[in-house]
Formats: structure tokens, sequence, C-alpha cells
């Protein structure tokens, strides 16, 4: 296609260094648009808590290949795009230069979707050290280095194990099935792998994973954990697939801050809430929302308001506050109540 050949040749007036701004800016909106497909499919839910949009994401992927140097030069992409590799692609076809871009880019995005990741949700770094730790304290656990890669074992403590499954790399819905069906939500990290450590050896499992996919088993356990927040059934009626659950729970939380907004703007006319205060609000639901799903609520409702209201003292909350922060979170548990029937996830009958 003669975009991609467009592409190639900004990129080659670049690394010649004999562009313009103009050019470098079309370049950029051109990765850009390459690289949002990607990211809307894969943002995830942290990250549209964490207040960034797709394009926002786009562009500070893309911009990481843009970085000048004193000489005004782009060294980043002088080395991804030497002149002969350049060369190279103006003679072969477009469709290759498309798919070594799109995996510079992907490559990239990876990097933004772990330094956004751990700049949002600090957790997850704590979580991971949490799991090693948990894991070293716990009889059978194997942690190996491969590579990269860490991966940690579930090894018989007997003399001739006997497993009827093994659980590898390619079967992490069947470990997430495993531990929603047998109500691991809300455990503390150490709890939570005794007790995977007690179910795995009762039904004779054996496992050999990344310790990545232990983090993302307690973290998507924990989001699943919504589901027992807002519902008044003991058990959600199905558990839907996990990142199909991740997607339906970020259209709704958007929804949700929405019509928060709009109840919110009901104080502000009445003046009984500032502009500011009404942020705060939906910044301590967003704060509250996020913890419902790594565990549980882990501090008083009016710590979550005074984060973002440092002047609120516990009697003006008491007083005034409290009121329209519980009205807030009793709507926000209705609403959700609500999407989750709609999805046949809890019995609306129950609710």
């Amino acid at each position: 296609m003669a975009g991609e050949r467009k592409l190639l040749l900004k990129i080659l007036y670049i690394i010649n260094n004999n562009y313009t701004e103009a050019d470098v800016e079309d370049l950029i909106k051109s990765m850009v648009a390459l690289i949002l497909p990607t990211i809307r499919k894969h943002s995830g839910l942290h990250l549209t808590l964490g207040g960034y949009q797709p394009r926002d994401i786009a562009m500070l992927t893309v911009s990481s290949l843009f970085v000048r140097n004193r000489e005004g030069r782009f060294p980043v992409l002088e080395r991804l795009f030497n002149w002969k590799l350049t060369e190279k692609f103006l003679s072969a076809s477009e469709s290759d230069f498309r798919r070594y871009l799109k995996n510079i880019l992907h490559r990239r995005l990876k990097q933004t979707f772990y330094y956004l990741s751990n700049e949002i949700r600090p957790e997850r770094a704590r979580i991971k050290r949490e799991i090693a730790y948990a894991l070293k304290k716990t009889p059978g656990w194997q942690i190996l280095k491969n590579g990269q890669q860490t991966i940690v074992s579930l090894i018989s403590t007997d003399s001739r194990p006997v497993h009827d499954f093994v659980i590898t790399d390619g079967h992490y819905e069947r470990l997430l099935e495993l531990v929603l069906n047998n109500g691991f939500g809300g455990l503390q990290i150490l709890a939570f792998i005794k007790k995977l450590n007690e179910l795995l050896r009762q039904q004779k499992i054996s496992v050999s994973v990344p310790l990545s996919h232990l983090v993302e088993l307690y973290i998507d356990t924990q989001k699943n954990y919504l589901l027992y927040q807002v519902s008044s059934s003991s058990r959600p009626e199905a558990i839907p697939e996990s990142s199909r659950l991740s997607t339906k729970i970020a259209r709704w939380l958007e929804e949700l801050e929405e019509w928060n907004s709009r109840l919110l703007n009901r104080y502000l006319m009445k003046n009984k809430i500032n502009q500011s205060e009404k942020e705060a609000f939906l910044r301590a639901l967003r704060d509250l929302f996020q913890d419902w799903q790594d565990g549980g609520q882990s501090t008083s409702l009016f710590n979550y308001l005074k984060k973002y209201l440092p002047e609120l003292s516990a009697e003006d909350y008491r007083q005034g506050k409290r009121k329209i922060f519980e009205y807030l979170i009793k709507n926000s548990k209705e609403f959700l109540k609500s999407r989750l029937a709609d999805e046949g996830i809890i019995n609306s009958r129950r609710i």
C-alpha cells in the first residue's frame, strides 16, 4: 500500500537528517494510528481506571522512538532503521516493512504497559514479591529462572508422586476456574498460596507456570470478588471467561462514573458540595472500586475521601460528607447488580 511507502520515505528522511518538523509530526501520527487498535484491545482495566485513554498510551509508546540528541538527530530511530535496512525495505514488499514496524511498536507498547502498570498499580509489584515469598515458605514449591522468566512448580513431597492433571503455561483458564469455584476471593496472599497448595494436592494436580501467571491468578481472583461485593447471592450464577469479564467491568465502571457524576451534580447545584469536592468523591470511588477488585475495602470510607480532601475532618465527614458518600456507594452497588443480572451472572430474583 502507498501508505507504507510514504512512512518508509519519511523514516529515511529522518535518519538521513533531512527532514522537516511536519515529517516528524506526520510519522508520529501514522504510528499512533497503527498501534491504536492493539491498545484498545489490550489496555486493561487498571489503565482505564488510571485515567489513560488509548491515544495517551499510543503517544507515550511512539514518543519513546522520537528522543532527540544534542545534534537534533533521533538515535533510537536510526538504530532501528539503519540505512541498509531501510534500503532493503524500499526494494522489498511493503507488507514486510509493515510487519517489522508493527513488531517494533508492539515491543515498545509492552514496555509502556509495564511502566504504566507499576505507576498506576504499584501493588502489582508488591503482589509479585509477596507471592514469591509465600511460595518459598510453602513446602513443595520450586522457583527456577528460565532466561527472563521465573517458573514456579508444585512438586510432590511424596516418594512416588501421582498426578491426574498437569497445569502448564497454556492452562491458565483451568487454574482460574479452579480457584474461583473453591472460594479463594478475599484471601490474603499467604493464605491464598497455602489454600492453593492444599487444593492442588487434594486433586492431584501438578503445576508448572511462570510466576507472572500466579500474580495474574491472584489479581483475577480478587477482580471476580467484585461479584461478591455487589451481589446479595452467595455465588455468581456463572463465571465468565476472565478477559471477557474484565472488559465488561471496565465498561460498567465507565458508565458508573458518568452516573455518579450526574448524581453529584445535584449536590453541586444545591451548593452542598463544590467542584473540587465532587472530583474528590469520584476519585475516592475509583479507589474503592479498584480495591473491591483487589480483594476488598482496604481502609475506612472516611480515609478514601480524605486522601483527596486532606483538610476534611472527621466531624465534617460525619455531619455532611458521609451521607453523600454512602449514598453513592449504595447506588453504585445497585447499578452493578443490575448489570450483573442483565448478563445472567447473578440471579435477578436475589437482588
